[in-house]
């Protein structure tokens, strides 16, 4: 189960109700995603963005796709994923959570309300004026800085966030040098 936190303007377009109950937990790798809906050129885009990784999804916002819109996180996800060289058991997992409908909640939380601003305009320019389309938006976004107080002060990049939760060191085996070897 992965949930999906709404901005209002989403949650309408969802045809959610306004107040919804805390839902528990999700039990994906990644944990909760945030999404907000914006319009580029007349065209609805929803932005996703994975609250521990700063991995930001851009997906088509018509009423017919938000339907189908965790199938569509899936596969970008996983398009994202294959371009980064990440692959294994927690990655497959969290596939596996996106391939199942959004639990859906209302997104209360002020940092990441202003990250998916940030994101949003981002993801705007980079569409309306460079002409990109929504995976290469995704991808470039793979590059844009991402900073969280629990993180430190500094900046991290969603590839590397995304490494670190879906590819967890290995554990390191002492080396032996056997004595007959020469």
């Amino acid at each position: 189960m992965t949930t999906l936190h709404c901005s209002k303007k989403l949650l309408k377009r969802l045809r959610q109700p306004p107040k919804l109950p805390e839902p528990p937990p999700g039990d994906n790798p990644l944990g909760a995603w945030c999404a907000d809906i914006d319009f580029i050129d007349r065209n609805p885009y929803v932005v996703l963005m994975n609250a521990a990784t700063g991995t930001v999804l851009v997906l088509p916002g018509l009423v017919a796709d938000l339907r189908q819109l965790h199938v569509m996180a899936a596969r970008q996800l996983a398009g994202l994923l294959a371009t980064c060289g990440i692959d294994g058991p927690l990655a497959q997992a969290e596939l596996d959570a996106l391939s199942h409908p959004f639990v859906f909640a209302h997104n209360s939380n002020r940092s990441l309300i202003a990250s998916m601003n940030q994101r949003k305009f981002l993801v705007w320019s980079l569409i309306a004026h460079n002409g990109l389309n929504a995976f290469e938006v995704a991808l470039r976004e793979l590059e844009t800085p991402f900073s969280r107080k629990d993180l430190g002060r500094d900046f991290h990049f969603a590839a590397d966030l995304l490494r670190q939760h879906l590819r967890p060191a290995a554990k390191i085996l002492p080396f032996r040098v056997s004595s007959t070897a020469h």
